[in-house]
């Protein structure tokens, strides 16, 4: 088992790609620290999944937008399993309104639970890692990140955010041996979405864009996320991984404004 022994943590860990990533990590021999926000009863579940294959959990509520929670999520990490040898902030905030709707506050929110969220995450987190002169570090971007759409610029902006800080961030990280990457998915339905409707133009058109013709789920994201926590990865830092079904290898994803359902505004 390529993560045997290590210790992760990973924030928005109560279902969807959090969850997979923990199911994942957890498979392949690595104890997990389940930070979650709100949703206490779905992060049990997800320790519950990592107990089952017979690895250790770690249930942490925090906030990652508030300093003073993210600082105390990586101590009781450390208190606990005494190292922190992978970090994935994952936990993020969407959004989808057309940018003449959308307001200061809309933007400051965005911007505090995406880019400052995962800033504090990886800031705090790989504190420890420096100690231990090793460790991996991912990000969660988008292809929203990479590309542009309509009625998403602000999380876009976000995501796009995440991603340069990556690139940025894996500058500084290196000499302590630690790598630092960012996964951006495409289309993953997660357990809190609305399930895909086949007759909908907008799956119609998902498809139509995507080379692989299908959606992603947590467990294609999950594989991502265990090649760069493991030292299959060590030669790599600093970049962007595309999963999704190969959206982004064409010109364009599919815009909300040409395809139902339209959001309430």
């Amino acid at each position: 088992m390529r993560l045997e022994n290590k210790i992760a943590l990973v924030t928005g860990a109560s279902g969807g790609l959090g969850g997979g990533i923990c199911q994942a990590f957890a498979q392949q021999g690595a104890d997990c620290v389940v930070v979650y926000h709100s949703k206490r009863s779905a992060a049990e579940e997800t320790a519950a999944t990592v107990k089952s294959y017979g690895r250790r959990a770690l249930l942490c509520q925090a906030d990652i937008s508030q300093e003073s929670e993210v600082k105390s999520m990586v101590q009781q990490a450390l208190d606990t399993f005494g190292r922190l040898d992978i970090l994935v902030a994952n936990a993020g905030l969407g959004f989808c309104k057309p940018l003449m709707q959308t307001s200061l506050e809309d933007f400051e929110k965005m911007i505090r639970v995406n880019l400052i969220g995962t800033y504090l995450t990886v800031r705090h987190g790989a504190e420890p890692m420096l100690q231990q002169r090793a460790g991996k570090v991912i990000t969660m971007s988008s292809v929203h990140g990479l590309r542009g759409s309509h009625w998403a610029c602000l999380y876009e902006a976000t995501k796009a955010g995440i991603a340069n800080f990556t690139r940025g961030a894996a500058f500084d990280l290196a000499e302590y041996n630690i790598q630092i990457n960012a996964i951006a998915p495409g289309a993953v339905p997660v357990p809190n979405d609305p399930p895909p409707d086949p007759d909908s133009e907008l799956y119609q058109a998902w498809m139509n864009y995507t080379p692989c013709g299908r959606f992603g789920t947590p467990a294609d994201v999950a594989a991502g996320a265990g090649y760069l926590a493991s030292s299959d990865s060590d030669w790599v830092t600093g970049q962007v991984l595309s999963i999704d079904g190969g959206i982004t290898a064409g010109p364009l994803i599919p815009s909300f404004i040409h395809y139902g359902p339209k959001p309430k505004m």
